[in-house]
Order: structure tokens, then sequence, then C-alpha cells
């Protein structure tokens, strides 16, 4: 039987509130004995599991991810983001010491944990057939059979569009000490469980999903949000152009059936005290005591929407940008100008500097960890853009555009931007304005870093993806590896997949 160790951990701080418990040695009791003890470790290793995947997909190690894909600048040392933000892009240190270990780190730790508590979990209910009960001794073993497979789906399939490989973890007994599985075989294993958890929701008509604190999903909701994930993940799978084309027509009328299936309005989630908040938003929208952006929008923003067309792709030497005027009513709605630069320091590149703050999601707390601000998890517009893809990936340009011209899409009844054209070159500019100024960072952790890597627009030298973390690879007594830098345009992965972009991006590489 499968020794509980960390996981066991993490149930005794949650557990600590409501009940004495006293283990001599909690990390060497196995499955049967800790649930002898805790009579609710299923519910609370489901709760654990759940509560993370949701933080973890806004997580603020996200902030890596938009600087990477030049949706915000940075000058600063505070976890690196310099190092991020810095043109020409600087090769990932893959050290355990390095402060910008903390992006990778963050998500390679958290999902397995989840992956992990939810494993467990699923082994008391379908190996051991035992029944799961709240701390209030109500049965919940079906709410909690749902939502282990989501957590567990969301989290593997996060962890294979993030990293370049690793292991699938679905039995509580594994021993495997080596990362065989690919980037793809973790998105497609992924994706098997967020189905599992789909159907059982379908078959289970009476579901109650309330393992995220102070917030109820409901059971249409849940359904709606997983076919919402799925979608994105299964999108997220190419490293390059050519990898997303060669995908073929079967994984794109896939993403398109996802996303058909998905959520029909935006899903926010109000904070509650000690529950979930954004993190990701809450830092990209933070201002500093001048009014301008501590993370701000960089200077991509702007050039895609200035109707002049005089926005430079890189900041000048000199002076300062006036702000620009757009055709997109949406601009002034999301972003401010103001002619300080703020934190950032010319000695470290003034090339990065911005005169762009972000207004949407604001409040006047400066931070979504208040009490009633709403915390965008997954916006419908996103769904509107992976439809239109799929059809342009599938040749259908009439109906790409139809999805972007629809009258009641973002661009149209909000930035009253004219149609889009139904031709290729049109369809794929439009996507990824889309993507940088309505989606920006309320996509989550990597969009819309990942459109830009499936469609050649990062920049020459931006890694594509992590590696393995240092400390994760010394475990299995593998030399620690990299990906990323100037001098390795278009290198290629262990799965043959390009790992660093080729200089082709939206801009070219310094």
């Amino acid at each position: 039987m499968k020794k509980i160790t960390y996981s066991l951990l993490l149930v005794l701080t949650l557990a600590s509130s409501c009940k004495k418990v006293s283990f001599d040695d909690p990390s060497s009791f196995t499955n049967d004995e800790a649930n002898a003890q805790i009579k609710d470790l299923g519910y609370k290793l489901v709760t654990s599991s759940v509560q993370t995947t949701f933080n973890t997909t806004t997580s603020s190690a996200g902030v890596h991810f938009s600087l990477l894909a030049d949706q915000t600048t940075n000058t600063n040392g505070n976890s690196s983001w310099w190092d991020f933000a810095n043109e020409p892009r600087l090769r990932l240190n893959n050290n355990a010491s390095y402060r910008g270990a903390v992006s990778w780190n963050t998500f390679y730790n958290n999902f397995y944990q989840a992956n992990l508590d939810a494993t467990i979990a699923l082994d008391l209910i379908d190996v051991q057939h035992k029944k799961i009960v709240d701390n209030q001794g109500n049965d919940r073993t079906n709410d909690c059979e749902v939502a282990a497979y989501f957590s567990k789906g969301v989290s593997q399939g996060y962890l294979g569009v993030i990293f370049d490989q690793g292991l699938i973890v679905d039995e509580a007994n594994l021993s495997e000490r080596s990362f065989p599985h690919s980037y793809k075989e973790l998105i497609e294993n992924g994706l098997r469980l967020i189905d599992k958890s789909i159907a059982l929701a379908e078959a289970h008509p009476d579901l109650k999903f309330d393992f995220l604190s102070g917030v109820g999903i409901s059971r249409s909701e849940f359904i709606q949000l997983a076919n919402s994930l799925a979608a994105r993940i299964l999108s997220s799978v190419a490293r390059d152009k050519t990898e997303a084309e060669a995908l073929g027509a079967a994984h794109w009328n896939r993403v398109l059936d996802y996303a058909s299936k998905g959520i029909t309005r935006d899903y926010t989630i109000p904070t509650v005290t000690g529950g979930y908040y954004n993190q990701l938003v809450s830092l990209l929208v933070q201002r500093n005591t001048d009014g301008s952006g501590w993370l701000a929008p960089d200077i991509k923003i702007p050039y895609l929407a200035d109707n002049t067309g005089s926005t430079p792709n890189y900041y000048p030497a000199s002076g300062i940008l006036p702000p620009i005027t757009s055709d997109d009513k949406r601009f002034d709605q999301y972003f401010g100008y103001t002619p300080s630069f703020g934190i950032m320091l010319e000695s470290r590149g003034r090339g990065l500097f911005t005169n762009y703050y972000r207004i949407r999601w604001y409040n006047n707390a400066n931070t979504l960890n208040t009490p009633g601000a709403i915390n965008p998890y997954f916006l419908y517009e996103e769904i509107r853009l992976l439809k239109a893809e799929a059809k342009y990936r599938l040749e259908d340009y009439a109906g790409a555009a139809e999805e972007l011209n629809n009258a009641n899409a973002a661009r149209i009844a909000k930035g009253f931007l004219p149609p889009v054209e139904a031709n290729p070159a049109a369809l794929l500019s439009a996507l990824h304005y889309e993507y940088a100024i309505e989606i920006d960072d309320g996509g989550g952790a990597f969009v819309p870093f990942t459109f830009m890597r499936r469609n050649n627009l990062l920049i020459g030298g931006t890694p594509t993806e992590y590696p393995l973390p240092q400390l994760q690879l010394e475990l299995v007594k593998k030399e620690p590896y990299s990906f990323g830098g100037k001098a390795h345009f278009g290198e290629k992965g262990a799965s043959g997949e390009v790992a660093t972009a080729p200089n082709e991006g939206w801009k070219p590489s310094l």
C-alpha cells in the first residue's frame, strides 16, 4: 500500500482547526490507516486538490509567461521578471537557487500535488471502494469522484502544456522514478480524465461542487467549464506553427467540439476571505504610488492598437511617447496612459519601457485579494477565439470570420471595429489582436503565450516550454537542461518539438 507523505501532512494542516489528530509519524501511515483515523480524509484530499488546481491555473507564476509573450514588461528583479522580459531573450536558468525558478517550480509542484491528492482520493473510491463523507458525515462519494477526475485532468493537461515531459501519475502505488511521458501524452491523458469527469457529472443530476472555498459551481456550469478548459488545453499542444498545422483536422475538430460545449458567458469568481482570487490578474493590474503599472502592459499592446501605425515595437532611446489613438473603443476602457515610467530602470534597457497600465479588473484596493472583488477565471471571448481558430485551421475561413464578426463579439459590440475579412492573413492578425487586447491577463497562466507559440509569434529565442526543474531531475539522477536564448533559434526538444522559438515572431529579435 502506498505510503502517504506530503499529501497527508497537507491534510493534517487542513484538519487541525476542527479536530485533534495525534500521529507518532504521519508520513508512515498507509491510505487505509489514514482513512480510519481521519473520517473525511477523501473529502479533504479532493478539496485540497480542487483548490490547488484553481489557484495554480491563475497563479502569479503566470507573470513569467505574460512577459515572454510580450503582454507585460518589467525591469524589476523580483522573481527575476526582468530576465523574462529581457531582449534579446535569455536562456532559462534551470538552477534551484535561481529566483526565476519559482515559475516552473510553482507549476510543477502544485499541479503534481493536486494530481497526487486526487489520485489518493480515487484510490479510496475506485480501488478500495470506500465511501467518502464530508465533515458532517454526508455521503459525498459521487461528488468527490467527479471533482477528483477533473482536478487530475486539468493538472496533467496543464503540466503537458507547460513542460516538455513528465510522469503520468494515475496510481496511488506508482513507484516510477523517471519522466517517460512526452507533453503530448500528458495532455492526452489529462483530456481523458476531464472527459471522465464530464461523463460522471452528466450521469449525476444532483452534483454538488462546493470544493472551492465560498464558491458553489452548479452541475451545468461545471460541465461547461470542464469543456472550456479541455478546449484551451487541447488547442495548446503545438510548440510552433508547423506542429499546429500537422495536428490535422481531427485535432481541431476536437477543439471545436469542446469549445462548442463550453461556457456561454464570462465565468468570474468573487473573492471571499481566505478563498480563491486570481493572483496573476491581481499582480498585473497593481499600480505604483504614482499610478503607473507595477507589471505594466508591454509596448506590443499600444503597437497593435495604434491606428496611425506610429508606435514603435521597441521603446525609443530618448523622449516620451504620446498616448495613441485607436479605432478600438475598448482600448481606453482596458488601458490607461501615463508619462511616468514608474519603477522601470533605464540601465536595464529603455527598449522595455511603457507608458500604459491596466484599467480592466482594477479596483481601489489595488489587489483582487479583497472580499467582493471580481476575478476573471475564463472569459467567453476565449471560447469565441478558440472556435474561430479551429475553423481557421480547418480552412473554413468564412466560418472563422463569422465567429469574429458576430454582433455580440467584443471586438464588434464593445470595440466597434470593422468586420474581419475571410482570408488567412486577416484572420490570424485579428486572432493575435484579440488575444492581446481582449484576453490579455484574463486567460490565466499561459494564455495568450500558447496562442503565440503555436503561430510563431513569440520573438526569436523565447523558450516555448519549460524544462523539468533541476531538483526533480537530480532525484532521478538526470542532468539539468534548459531552453531559450538568441543562440538557440529553432532548438528542438526531446520529442522533436521546437523548444526555442525561431526568429519569426511579431517583431524581430535584437
